[in-house]
């Protein structure tokens, strides 16, 4: 375990304390696995609490055991434990106990009185933040680096850029990082991951929100590839209605409501048998986002 303290500031796991993984479910869970496996190395006798049917469990689990009293015990999903349960969690932690207790839980949980009050007590945490799309290349990253691994800068931004379920994203870094022993390219992402390097309305949508106008060669070469323009419209209606509600202020109102009408136009010429007017109306709603976008910049 010292390799994670000493490189990555990776918790400590203090005599008869408790480590607690919180914040983005795949990353959690994943570090959890490796410091658990390292510790069950140890001759631990290990205990997995993964469905608790009662607080008298968790105090047995917690408790001595007739053979050893140096247990790892592993609690998943945190959140979801009741206020019973917290308070035996608390007790353990102001003990003089042997064993160690692993657990997860989601980034809410981080912000409640119960996670202060075990915290308070000497719950050591490591924290995952959620990631959106924006940060997801550092994810990539951070993960690489933990896991003693290389990934070129562009293969790095095209996983981020590909994969919009973080729990699959991590999925795929863990699978280049065992079949790949050199640094990971964009060749070694298309053959192992099945991800295809051509461009979709997602990323058309992403680079336009970013002000980047190659979104729209992008958006060329998703039509002339044959995806139908109902289905783009369709993709390039969620990422941006997704970008709105995040209130970030990449357009101003205008451009916000100037985009979304020129794609419902789109929308009713393409069923109205006006194809090509309609294609004409989704590059405008993209140029609208893509010029608004670097106008706020």
């Amino acid at each position: 375990m010292s390799k994670y303290k000493a490189n990555y500031d990776f918790p400590s796991v203090p005599r008869g304390k408790m480590v607690l993984f919180a914040g983005q479910e795949a990353l959690s869970s994943h570090f959890m696995r490796k410091l658990k496996g390292e510790l069950a190395q140890t001759g631990r006798e290990v205990v997995d609490l993964s469905e608790l049917s009662s607080p008298l469990e968790l105090r047995e689990a917690l408790g001595e055991s007739l053979f050893s009293s140096s247990k790892l015990v592993v609690l998943k999903d945190l959140q979801e434990v009741k206020f019973d349960y917290l308070k035996i969690l608390e007790g353990f932690l102001k003990s003089d106990s042997d064993i160690i207790l692993l657990a997860t839980a989601d980034s809410r949980f981080a912000r409640t009185k119960a996670f202060k009050a075990l915290e308070k007590a000497g719950c050591k945490t490591a924290f995952y933040p959620q990631p959106d799309y924006l940060s997801r290349e550092d994810m990539v990253k951070k993960l690489f680096a933990i896991e003693g691994g290389s990934i070129e800068p562009a293969a790095a931004a095209f996983l981020a850029q590909s994969v919009e379920d973080a729990s699959l994203l991590v999925g795929f870094c863990l699978q280049l990082l065992s079949e790949c022993p050199g640094a990971v390219s964009k060749g070694d992402v298309f053959a192992l991951t099945g991800l295809s390097p051509r461009p979709t309305a997602f990323d058309a949508a992403k680079k336009a929100l970013a002000g980047d106008r190659s979104a729209l060669s992008d958006l060329r070469k998703v039509l002339l590839e044959g995806e139908a323009p109902i289905a783009v419209i369709g993709a390039l209606d969620y990422k941006f209605r997704e970008q709105c509600l995040k209130a970030e202020g990449t357009l101003s109102p205008r451009d916000w409501a100037a985009s979304f009408s020129l794609l419902s136009r789109a929308n009713l010429a393409l069923t109205s048998s006006s194809p090509q007017a309609g294609i004409d109306l989704i590059y405008e709603a993209l140029r609208t986002v893509c010029e608004g976008a670097r106008w706020k910049k």
